[in-house]
């Protein structure tokens, strides 16, 4: 039986409807509120995490959505909509079970023949319960009398498309507080910047592509396209700057097709940062006044599973059941590393009194292996070697037992099993900087320096694609910008993100382009780019300064990137990337094992000079050692005939 529950913080919407009044007159004048058209909003599987929608086998499977409703009062009705693909290879009775907020509320048969159907269930302000709508789907089955067949052999499967789509009505006049649209605001996101660049804007912008995925496309820069539709498919923030007052006002604009927030402060990411933190709560007011949003910093030592976007609810195990924790490099304090996996699990025995096993994988590298066999909670630590972690992680436990049941008599039973509070990732400190982004991008987490070299040649808007990008791939979420005037702003004591033409760094970085033409070869000597080619392209690199790491971005003359959720801009491993419209195009380490070869025809050195004069330099020596042998030997020749006895 799969349990798949999911709490999302962030929400799924839908038709919004506006009110037109009208008056008529009768006998005594009556105004007569009439609904005008409404607009929508649908939130699919995809974007509540199920990227390759859900599956059910072997005639079983559970899953349970819990959908986060801040307020019911905007709250109208919906449509779950379900797209379905079923099958099964022989004869057998199946269904598919919708419930709403623990409420069955449609039933589906299922045919043997492989079949798509859509299921439209619809949905009602009463099924919200304690800020959630909870969608339930239950999958079961079962063969007929006169036949006998293993249900892991069925071959039967149920599979939910993830364009699956949630629909909810909704009145856009009562969205009327900054905490509501943080609550119901689609999960893409738009910035409209209405007036001239300043620091305080630049850091706004940077700190919006962090929260917002700009990685992975969930952010734009500029007015939206008129549309004709009803879908409200962007959250509309505009950010506006102030030289004095509070850091963020937020409130709710009214008089627009959809619903927007504008945000205006002598520094708008603060606003920005509570509307997507846990205190975004706070926000209920009409207009929201904020000069500080805190927040906790991670603790040096451990890092409990319970405070990642992990689902630790307890699984019906029959036969093996694996229970995901992502995290990423970010999630750690700067300097540290996960040293050990410990885990409390406990796993009830069977009605045979036996007991499950645990294995833990860690980014799919096995760890180890551990029985359970007393019913007990049993604390379990697994050891994690050196060079396991990336910017993207994912710790896998795996629970398995013997299927109790079956031979014909008994469907398979399940029996409970939990990883429990007290779950943690024990750190300890990283023995020296790995020099890869992603570490660069857990440094960055206590706050990051942030400038855009005046003397680049791009004005606002046409750095911005590139910054977005970047910023959102190595950025943390809940990392302060400190935005600088130039480069020699910079202070110690905090990684720096520098926009520019030239290194801000100390030393020769891996590539400079102030020593004329530059040629990037592979390991066979091969140019890959040189010349226009590599102009258009932008290079990320991590470089130094006063002894603080930091991240160069040169933007190239093409096309800046345009990621996507399919085509994500990412930064992990290696101190070195080509960038171009499409994402990173390589992406190496200039210290260890590069895959990339730099070179500089223009410039004249002893190493060049050696290179291009190899076998007449290598012809030379060993002329010159012929000589010098002949020569040595000439002389002990000669010694030996004049010496006594000669």
């Amino acid at each position: 039986m799969i349990q798949s529950r999911m709490l999302l913080g962030a929400l799924m919407l839908a038709p919004l409807a506006a009110f037109a009044q009208s008056s008529g007159q009768q006998t005594a004048p009556v105004a007569v509120a009439a609904p005008a058209e409404g607009v929508t909003r649908s939130i699919t599987l995809a974007d509540l995490g199920y990227s390759d929608g859900l599956s059910f086998r072997q005639l079983s499977g559970e899953a349970t959505l819990f959908v986060p409703v801040p307020d019911t009062t905007p709250l109208r009705g919906g449509t779950v909509t379900l797209e379905i693909t079923h099958g099964a290879t022989v004869p057998v009775d199946r269904y598919l079970q919708v419930s709403i907020g623990g409420r069955p509320v449609a039933s589906r048969a299922l045919g043997n023949a492989a079949d798509t159907i859509s299921l439209p269930v619809a949905i009602r302000p009463g099924d919200v319960s304690g800020g959630f709508l909870t969608l339930g789907l239950t999958y079961s089955g079962a063969f007929t009398d006169r036949v006998c067949v293993d249900e892991r052999a069925s071959g039967d499967f149920v599979d939910i498309a993830p364009d699956s789509a949630v629909t909810l009505d909704l009145d856009p006049t009562e969205i009327g507080s900054p905490a509501l649209f943080a609550g119901f605001r689609p999960s893409q996101t738009r910035l409209i910047l209405p007036e001239a660049p300043s620091p305080a804007l630049l850091a706004a912008v940077t700190r919006a592509a962090a929260l917002f995925d700009a990685e992975a496309g969930g952010m734009r820069v500029g007015p939206a396209d008129p549309s004709d539709g009803s879908a409200w498919e962007e959250g509309a923030l505009t950010l506006e700057t102030a030289t004095s007052g509070a850091a963020s006002e937020m409130q709710v604009t009214s008089g627009t097709p959809f619903p927007e927030l504008r945000i205006r402060g002598t520094d708008p990411q603060v606003g920005l940062w509570q509307l997507t933190s846990q205190w975004a709560g706070l926000a209920d007011a009409e207009t929201t006044v904020t000069m500080a949003v805190g927040d906790a910093a991670p603790a040096p030592d451990v890092l409990p599973l319970a405070a990642l976007s992990a689902d630790l609810t307890p699984r019906q195990v029959v036969s093996t059941e694996n229970v995901l924790v992502p995290f990423q490099s970010s999630d750690l304090p700067p300097g540290k590393t996960v040293a050990a996996v410990e885990l409390m699990v406990a796993a009830a025995l069977d009605a045979e009194g036996r007991g499950a096993t645990a294995s833990v994988y860690l980014n799919e590298t096995l760890l180890g292996n551990r029985p359970l066999p007393d019913g007990d909670p049993q604390r379990l630590s697994f050891d994690v070697p050196r060079g396991l972690i990336g910017r993207d992680n994912q710790l896998r436990v795996s629970i398995q037992r013997q299927p109790s049941g079956g031979e014909c008599r008994f469907k398979p039973q399940g029996y409970p099993a939990q990883i429990l509070p007290g779950s943690v990732l024990r750190l300890t400190d990283a023995n020296a900087p790995d020099g890869h982004f992603f570490a660069l991008r857990q440094d960055f987490g206590a706050g990051v320096q942030v400038v855009l070299d005046p003397a680049l040649g791009l004005d606002f808007d046409e750095a911005l694609p590139w910054i977005a990008g970047v910023a959102g791939s190595m950025i943390p979420e809940r990392a302060p910008i400190l935005p600088r005037t130039d480069v020699a702003a910079l202070e110690p004591g905090f990684p720096f993100f520098v926009i520019s033409a030239t290194s801000p760094g100390e030393g020769e970085p891996a590539v400079t382009f102030d020593e004329g033409r530059v040629e990037i070869r592979d390991t066979d000597g091969q140019v890959m780019f040189a010349g226009a080619a590599l102009e258009r392209l932008g290079v990320a690199q991590i470089v130094t300064r006063g002894g603080q790491d930091g991240l160069w971005l040169r933007p190239g003359t093409g096309p800046a990137p345009a990621p996507s959720a399919e085509t994500p801009l990412i930064l992990d491993r290696g101190d070195l990337a080509l960038i171009g419209q499409d994402g990173v195009i390589v992406s190496t380490s200039a210290r260890t094992n590069p895959v990339l070869e730099v070179r500089y025809p223009d410039r004249t050195s002893l190493s060049q000079l050696l290179a291009k004069y190899r076998p007449w330099v290598v012809g030379g020596a060993w002329v010159l050692l012929t000589l010098i042998v002949l020569i040595v030997f000439q002389r002990i020749y000669r010694a030996r005939r004049g010496g006594p006895g000669t």
